[in-house]
């Protein structure tokens, strides 16, 4: 007679509607197999294998690892691939309307949110210029509203969360030397959009031009990303930090997720299942392809400046581009530039922190940042069922990287203008969970 290796345990069987795995360590037959072979026979015992994924050639990913994958929980709605400002974003507003999210992240935490200068504004002359250069004014409209959404997720964030930040003025002189003429065109644009903008001119003896003037808003992209991700968790997202994604697979109406915790004796892979994946780290076939460039350089200095600085202004560059200022003191940031580029870059900002600010007590920095998308960031479907994606600008920055997980959350949602909402099933569990969760805050 044949025996079990372990001790009888109750039998369950999957649910028709759900795909339960059957994990075996390296070697050994599974014990529910010698269970029900006597009485149920190998046909039955083969087909419940093949709908819980076990089978061969039809089972979970059994990648050569030295450990066997283990299914992590119920399926989910949506994961997202990186705690950056776009998948954070998206992970609270998915969350907050009820829908299961998991957001699995490589980097410890925070490392992947707290970057980039910290300040979010409705738009900059030279993108929607270039934009509706490039594009026509549909995009640069479409590009402003974006931002302005975005502006609106930030303002409840930090509304929430107490978050500290200020209200400033953003002086735009990106387009450089302009008159007024050249600039009404562009802030025609912008307000047309919704936004508030004004056209500020200077003339004197000694020089003269324009620029639009705009409020913008100022923080610490640290504090904001420790918030983000606080509501996004208290919505009910899952996030794990030291994970690295190892494989995706997508099979009709779910994908698989295999991941592993970054700790170097860890050998089993956990799998977890999802209608949607949103990557942000181009690291899945449809982000890869999303992928603007390789990242760039920055230089950064704090300092303080012979005179008092209470605007954040845009300048054309090089040497400078923003100049923001920090309570008593002010950080200028540089152009963006190559990794060999960067020390010439970096002793230009230098010299011109202190010809033309008289700067002392200057500490410098750099920042490594997704490289410039000219206004576009890449956000959206992709052509892989339940595949989404944001890359470039579109997922580190304040400004662009709000805007982005905004737009990739009404997408998911359905509130977007295509047709690649989650299931109608997800859509249906998730205002049941909203409306529960509503009537137990009452």
């Amino acid at each position: 007679m044949a025996t079990t290796c372990c001790a009888p345990r109750p039998i369950v069987l999957p649910h028709p509607s759900r795909s339960w795995g059957i994990t075996t360590a390296p070697g050994r037959r599974c014990p529910l197999l010698w269970r029900l072979q006597p009485c149920m026979g190998l046909p039955f015992v083969w087909r419940m294998l093949r709908e819980t994924g076990r089978a061969p050639g039809r089972g979970l990913p059994q990648w050569d690892s030295g450990g066997a994958a283990r299914v992590v929980g119920m399926a989910r709605d949506v994961v997202v691939i990186g705690a950056t400002v776009a998948g954070l974003t998206a992970a609270r507003r998915l969350a907050s309307e009820g829908f299961g999210v998991t957001v699995l992240d490589p980097n410890p935490e925070g490392a992947s949110v707290g970057i980039g200068h910290g300040v979010s504004a409705c738009a900059h002359a030279s993108t929607v210029a270039n934009m509706a250069a490039a594009y026509g004014p549909t995009s640069a409209h479409e590009h402003v509203r974006r931002n302005l959404a975005g502006m609106a997720e930030i303002r409840r964030v930090i509304a929430s969360g107490g978050v500290a930040h200020s209200e400033v003025t953003l002086q735009d002189h990106s387009l450089g030397f302009a008159l007024a003429r050249e600039l009404r065109d562009v802030a025609a644009l912008i307000t047309d959009s919704g936004a508030e903008v004004e056209l500020l001119e200077i003339s004197d003896n000694h020089r003269s031009g324009a620029w639009l003037s705009s409020q913008a808003v100022a923080l610490d992209p640290a504090v904001y990303g420790a918030a983000l991700a606080s509501q996004a968790a208290t919505a009910g997202a899952v996030i794990r930090y030291d994970t690295t994604v190892t494989h995706l697979q997508r099979r009709d109406g779910v994908s698989l997720v295999s991941h592993r915790n970054n700790l170097a004796w860890a050998r089993e892979l956990d799998v977890t299942r999802a209608a949607a994946v949103v990557d942000t780290l181009g690291i899945s076939p449809w982000g890869r392809i999303a992928e603007v460039a390789p990242s760039q350089w920055v230089p950064v200095i704090r300092c303080r400046t012979a005179e008092p600085i209470n605007a954040v202004t845009l300048l054309a560059g090089p040497p400078v581009w923003m100049i923001r200022p920090d309570g008593d003191e002010v950080i200028l940031l540089g152009v963006k530039t190559s990794p060999e580029a960067y020390p010439g870059a970096a002793e230009e900002l230098r010299r011109w922190a202190t010809a033309s600010l008289g700067a002392s007590e200057m500490r410098e920095a750099h920042m490594v940042i997704d490289p410039s998308d000219h206004g576009r960031p890449a956000a959206g479907a992709s052509a892989i069922p339940g595949g989404f994606y944001a890359r470039g600008n579109g997922r580190g920055e304040l400004m662009n990287g709000t805007a982005s997980g905004t737009w990739l959350a009404s997408l998911l949602i359905g509130s977007g203008q295509h047709d690649v909402a989650l299931p109608l099933s997800s859509r249906m569990r998730a205002q049941a969970r909203s409306v529960g969760h509503r009537l137990r805050r009452r």
